[in-house]
């Protein structure tokens, strides 16, 4: 499958592009610490990057119309521009927080795009045999240079500083616009509008109707609550990590974190031999406990890897949700039932995040944490109490 040169080229260019998405979300929270050194300010950095990824599943009908390939590169192309603006703003001294928080708000807005037209383009150029074994391969690729990005971020950032992070971050995409334009293979007949927006319209309803109809929209309630909670930690971590390790702990717990969801996607297959039901109590409730132990750790060290551990089983709970939905669903029904979940979720988090940048100068830092992993503890109890989800057997089960 690799031999082929149109498949190289959009893998690597989906690599090279993912190397750059995996680090300015991060990277822009934490200048916006660094700048302000306001929980607030952060809070809203994350709101305003987490919103566009809420109004994801308006994207694919709009791609539909339009060229796949040039919607790439120009996505590609646009976010280089975007990206730039950031240290070159830093060199001559005239960077502001709005100029900064709107510039973020347009490069994720563009990602959405971006992603769209890489799902979209895949099947027109790998066989249809080889797609599933294409789309494992990227994933895995994708996860491992997250956590791979993230290591070197938390060992540049005091080194190097946020202005060479963010010039590293615009080249990415401009490398990846590079590749892609290389990229070769037979445009299908573009809908016309009106038919694209008539069909999507009827199938958003059909997701809806089902969506809400089913045994995932009881599944999907707690975590609408544990998502609303992470947007509460990504807001305060910053404020967080510098008030219990100083200015580098940062790095280190959003690489024990990205390390811990990683081993939990790995080895999520081991333990779908156990009932579903029961696991959506255990998983989250070993998390809960985990990370919750690790905000009252003096030790930082041991307190980020215990923090990295809650994370674990969180990311093996993300595979077994995403399991049932593909299991449970009519395969002409799983897209847009996956859209309308994933937006409806993503749509939590950038309110939490905007409460989280108000309540730690009402509560304190500690205890906000604290408050955000709360969450894990909705889902475990949730489910506890919900029969109709606990008494879901094993996804291995016939």
């Amino acid at each position: 499958m690799l031999n082929d040169k149109m498949t190289k080229r959009l893998l690597f260019g989906r690599l090279v592009s993912s190397s750059g998405d995996s680090l300015y979300e991060i990277a822009i929270i934490w200048y916006m610490f660094d700048l302000t050194g306001s929980a607030f300010y952060t809070g809203l950095a994350s709101a305003l990057v987490m919103i566009p990824k809420s109004l994801n599943f308006l994207v694919g009908p709009i791609i539909e119309m339009l060229n796949k390939r040039k919607v790439l590169i120009f996505s590609q192309l646009m976010q280089f521009v975007l990206m730039l603006i950031v240290p070159i703003a830093m060199i001559f001294k005239v960077e502001s927080i709005s100029l900064i928080l709107i510039v973020m708000f347009f490069v994720s807005l563009l990602e959405n795009f971006q992603g769209t037209a890489e799902i979209s383009i895949a099947p027109l150029i790998v066989d249809k045999n080889q797609l599933g074994q294409f789309n494992s391969i990227a994933s895995s690729s994708q996860q491992i240079i997250n956590v791979v990005m993230k290591t070197i971020f938390a060992g540049s950032i005091l080194l190097i500083g946020i202005q060479e992070i963010y010039l590293f971050n615009a080249l990415t995409f401009l490398i990846a616009a590079i590749l892609f334009r290389k990229l070769t293979f037979t445009h299908v007949h573009k809908t016309q509008p009106k038919e694209v927006f008539i069909s999507y319209k009827q199938q958003l309803i059909d997701g809806l109707k089902f969506f809400f109809r089913s045994k995932i929209f009881l599944i999907s309630l707690p975590f609408l609550v544990a998502n609303f909670s992470f947007g509460i930690a990504e807001a305060i971590l910053p404020l967080y990590a510098f008030e219990k390790g100083g200015s580098g702990y940062y790095g280190f717990l959003i690489v024990a974190l990205t390390v811990g969801n990683l081993l939990g996607l790995t080895f999520a297959a081991k333990i779908m031999v156990y009932p579903l039901g029961k696991l959506l109590v255990i998983l989250p409730l070993i998390s809960f406990t985990m990370w919750g132990a690790s905000i009252w750790m003096t030790n930082i060290i041991i307190a980020a890897i215990i923090f990295g551990v809650g994370f674990i089983p969180f990311g093996m709970m993300n595979i077994l949700l995403i399991t049932y939905i593909q299991t449970s669903i009519e395969e002409e029904l799983l897209a847009r039932v996956s859209s309308v979940l994933d937006s409806i979720l993503v749509f939590a988090m950038p309110l939490g995040s905007l409460l989280g940048g108000l309540v730690p100068s009402l509560l304190g830092v500690y205890f906000t944490m604290f408050i955000s992993c709360l969450g894990l503890l909705t889902i475990a109890l949730y489910f506890l109490f919900e029969k109709q989800v606990r008494s879901l057997p094993s996804l291995l089960s016939d």
